[in-house]
Formats: structure tokens, C-alpha cells, sequence
């Protein structure tokens, strides 16, 4: 179980952190502006926290269990039966999904406080 919780917060945060990237580069394109790049990168982080919600919260629809990141990355010996895999696997990964859902919005939250401020700290 603990394999289990501690790869699907991999798998998340691995997910998570190529979207954060992305939304990096679109800021760093709109540097010349920071207060536009603020609001493009808490646009984007509520995009990233739309998504997670929406797969997080139909995980349980999957199919094949067999086929997700957290069964593969699980060596053959480690593997439960796929009765209680699925089971356990679809409650870490919803969790972890829900949770970095609010990481997400949070995170948009203060970047788009941020975007406001801009403009009456810098001249």
C-alpha cells in the first residue's frame, strides 16, 4: 500500500511537473510584461487544476488497471491481485490527484493575486 501511494504521488507530481513547465515557458515569454505573465501562468495553473479535478474524480472509470503508470512502475513481485490493485491504486492516485488539484488552484490563486499588485509596485 505504501508502494503503491508513494508511486502514484510520482506519477502525479511528474505529470504535474511537465505542465508547470510548459506554463513556464509561456511566462517566460511574456517576461517583458510581468504582470501578464503572472495572469498566463495562473490561467494555466487553473487549467492544470481543472484537468486534475476532472481525472481525479473519474479515475474509477478506468478500465484495464493494468494499464496505468503505478501498475507498471510495480515490479512483478510487489504486484497485489488485480482485485485489490485496483482498488488500491484508484484511491491513491484519486487522492493524489484531488490533492494536487488544490496545490494547482492555490498556487493560481497567488499568482493572480501577484498579477494584481504588479501594477501598483512597479513603475
Amino acid at each position: 500500500m505504501d508502494k503503491i501511494s508513494r508511486l502514484a504521488r510520482l506519477s502525479v507530481l511528474r505529470a504535474g511537473g511537465f505542465a508547470c513547465l510548459a506554463i513556464l515557458m509561456v511566462m517566460m515569454g511574456t517576461a517583458h510584461n510581468p504582470a501578464l505573465a503572472m495572469k498566463c501562468g495562473a490561467g494555466g495553473m487553473l487549467v492544470v487544476s481543472a484537468i486534475m479535478l476532472i481525472v481525479g474524480q473519474n479515475y474509477h472509470k478506468r478500465k484495464r488497471i493494468e494499464d496505468t503508470e503505478v501498475w507498471i512502475m510495480l515490479t512483478e513481485a510487489e504486484r497485489p491481485p488485480a482485485g485489490i490493485a485496483r482498488r488500491l491504486i484508484i484511491n491513491a492516485m484519486r487522492g493524489e490527484l484531488l490533492e494536487k488539484s488544490a496545490w494547482s488552484a492555490m498556487t493560481a490563486i497567488a499568482m493572480l493575486a501577484v498579477s494584481v499588485a504588479l501594477p501598483f509596485v512597479l513603475p
